[in-house]
């Protein structure tokens, strides 16, 4: 009863409007058309309407589409743009079209974003909330219909979208995140919603990271990790977007570490002598790696070889020029033992030091010195002080003739010689690390070492040559120039 007054209405109606029927399709399974009056859709199947001339109709049959065919071009469509307008569109019985635009004959049923939720999850439900999302502005970033673009987004990149409303302010020359320049904001940000702070991706900021700078999993893993990498705060040391420092550093590297290490900035500024790679350009990270490491101190290799990464070669200073270590530690060389046990760093600072040369411990830096342990103290911090002290000795040196403590002989008194006008400290193609030529004011005086089967000898400027043998068997030597003289124990 109800569909057949519906049908005797809807034809009264045509009948007295002089409207012409035409038929709009749809893909709806049971419903091949509606009898629509031009674009307004009425209801009514068509295969409810008995006795309706379809072949007379055949060249009136008009889609949504026919007219706007420009909302489905783009590769991208609405669903359901494709397939059904009156899920989002419903008529408001104004004629459509006419020639006055200012009429439309649909409204939204619902406005947005309650019409988009009718489809879609809610995108305001979380703790933080993108404000267009949190104000239901869905067509600030979508378009409604089509776009070339995934998710209907208005702009390829999507940056361009966001940059409408986000200034990153990026002055030029400034290094910036590779996810900026490719405009892939939505690489570390949720455009919706999140529960994390600046609507980042991931609650685990490290995993953020990870998807591209994939050497991050690896280095987690390492012996020595620094502080801020383990607790995964990439951003205490890194601006996510741009930086005018290099590797996207929040300060100048200096700086940068000096923000936590204070102790450090404060010996630094107070120093009477500072490693010069300290100051270099890359700082701390000359030596340092800011993540991690296999070494401890989160050095870049180990620590011979980092410091001879640098000192293989003369290096200039202010004082004059540092001695190139490199050529003195290669292999048929004498190196002094606890280079290669212990490293560098058992002598030398890393970072500043009151004494020259970055020294550890006291010691002279003139060729002539007064003879006391406080001036020797670091060759004393391996070596036996009795050395220094006594005439003879048959244990505290090997530089002996017989019992005569040659070493003695040569330090003691007020002008006491330094260790390093025979000896290099580092290494020496003789034995004992006699050095080849030794300093005379202006004139490097060869040494002229020789090493004997129990002993040696040497010509100097100093001296005509003079050997020395230590105890042989039962037999006690002592050679004092050309004399030589036989004591049995």
């Amino acid at each position: 009863m109800y569909k057949i007054l519906s049908l005797i209405w809807f034809w009264a109606l045509v009948a007295g409007s002089e409207i012409k029927p035409t038929l709009f399709t749809s893909n709806a399974e049971n419903n091949s058309g509606y009898v629509v009056n031009k674009a307004t859709v009425f209801a009514t199947p068509v295969s409810s309407i008995k006795n309706y001339d379809f072949a007379a109709q055949i060249d009136s049959v008009k889609t949504c589409t026919d007219c706007h065919d420009d909302l489905l071009k783009e590769e991208t469509v609405h669903a359901p743009a494709k397939k059904d307008c009156k899920r989002c569109h419903i008529s408001n019985g104004t004629k459509h079209p006419q020639d006055d635009t200012t009429l439309v004959g649909f409204n939204l049923k619902k406005d947005v974003p309650d019409l988009c939720y009718e489809c879609h999850d809610p995108m305001n439900v979380e703790e933080f909330v993108h404000d267009p999302a949190q104000k239901g502005k869905c067509l600030t970033c979508h378009d409604a219909h089509t776009s070339p673009n995934l998710y209907l987004v208005k702009e390829n990149p999507v940056a361009k979208l966001c940059l409408e409303c986000h200034d990153l302010k990026i002055p030029e020359g400034n290094f910036i995140h590779g996810a900026v320049s490719d405009g892939n904001c939505q690489g570390c940000h949720n455009p919706h919603q999140a529960n994390n702070d600046r609507l980042l991706a991931n609650t685990k900021l490290d995993r953020l990271c990870k998807k591209c700078h994939k050497s991050i999993r690896k280095e987690l893993k390492r012996e020595s990790v620094h502080a801020p990498f383990k607790k995964k705060a990439c951003f205490d040391c890194h601006n996510p977007h741009s930086s005018k420092e290099a590797n996207l550093s929040d300060l100048k590297p200096q700086e940068l570490c000096f923000s936590c290490h204070e102790d450090t900035h404060n010996t630094i500024k107070n120093a009477k002598l500072v490693h010069q790679a300290v100051n270099k350009t890359k700082a701390c990270l000359n030596c340092h790696s800011p993540h991690a490491s296999a070494e401890k101190f989160n050095l870049l290799d180990k620590e011979k070889e980092l410091c001879l990464s640098c000192h293989n070669k003369t290096i200039a200073s202010d004082t004059g020029s540092i001695q190139a270590i490199g050529p003195l530690l290669k292999e048929g060389n004498t190196v002094h033992k606890v280079i290669d046990e212990k490293g560098c760093t058992v002598c030398h600072k890393p970072h500043t030091s009151e004494e020259h040369s970055l020294l550890n411990k006291a010691f002279p830096a003139k060729e002539y010195v007064e003879a006391t342990t406080d001036n020797f103290e670091l060759c004393f911090s391996c070596h036996d002080k009795q050395l220094f002290k006594s005439p003879t000795t048959q244990t505290a040196t090997n530089f002996r003739d017989g019992d005569q403590n040659l070493h003695y002989a040569h330090i003691q008194g007020e002008k006491g010689r330094n260790c390093t006008l025979c000896h290099d400290p580092h290494g020496s193609a003789n034995s004992y690390m006699i050095r080849e030529k030794t300093p005379f004011g202006n004139w490097q005086m060869p040494i002229e070492f020789k090493l004997l089967k129990n002993g040696g000898s040497c010509l100097t400027g100093c001296h005509t040559e003079r050997s020395y043998e230590r105890i042989i068997n039962d037999t006690l030597q002592l050679k004092i120039s050309s004399d030589t003289l036989i004591i049995k124990e």
